[in-house]
């Protein structure tokens, strides 16, 4: 029997060499690529059966860019989202970003690498995907907020004031003071303190999308 051919896309260069290891273990064959760029050329040269994406691919096209433009070139690419991100907002995208029955794995999620070796045999016969979708997860960081609440989170956790966030959604400092009160009381934050309110939020932020750093 025919070894499956999977290419995995990670800037890091340790976690990539460390995927890439542990999916030969299993028995794939395996090329690696570092960013949007290269896993094209990479893709077009191999003819893979599936891609595990990081989202986070450094400067140029994100994961689900590149996912949806190798998923347009072959669509019966299986895709493994391997990431950092609690859910697709965080990268400004939505669930519908995620294929049909692809799978979407936080890296600090997993015990250990049988679940990702899982999610891979899971999408590559189509069945049972659904069942590796952590961005699904109630329980998962941040669900609580919205898409409108996230993107103020991660205006203040760039380190910008209520005017500044006002300005670059061009709405009133009123409502982005609102805005940013809703957010404190989703993340049950003390509001009375805004200073350090603030900084517990970005805390959050960090934890929820940057865990172990």
């Amino acid at each position: 029997m025919l070894s499956r051919h999977v290419v995995v896309v990670e800037n890091e260069p340790l976690m990539r060499d460390l995927i890439g290891k542990t999916l030969e273990a299993s028995g794939f064959r395996v090329t690696t690529a570092a960013n949007a760029a290269d896993a094209k050329r990479v893709h077009k040269a191999v003819d893979p059966d599936a891609v595990v994406i990081d989202i986070e691919l450094g400067p140029g096209p994100d994961g689900f860019d590149l996912a949806a433009a190798l998923v347009a070139e072959s669509p019966e690419l299986a895709v493994v989202f391997l990431t950092n991100l609690p859910d697709p907002r965080l990268a400004g995208k939505s669930s519908k970003n995620v294929p049909k029955n692809a799978a979407y794995l936080r890296k600090s999620n997993l015990v250990d690498t049988s679940e990702l070796v899982a999610a891979l045999n899971a999408v590559l016969k189509s069945e049972g995907a659904t069942g590796f979708r952590h961005d699904l997860d109630s329980q998962r960081p941040l669900a609580k907020l919205s898409g409108k609440q996230l993107e103020v989170l991660k205006l203040i956790s760039d380190g910008l004031s209520n005017q500044q966030i006002a300005d670059a959604r061009q709405t009133s400092v009123r409502a982005v003071e609102g805005m940013v009160s809703r957010i404190f009381e989703a993340l049950n934050i003390n509001v009375q303190d805004e200073g350090n309110s603030r900084v517990d939020a970005v805390k959050k932020y960090f934890l929820a999308t940057r865990p172990g750093e």
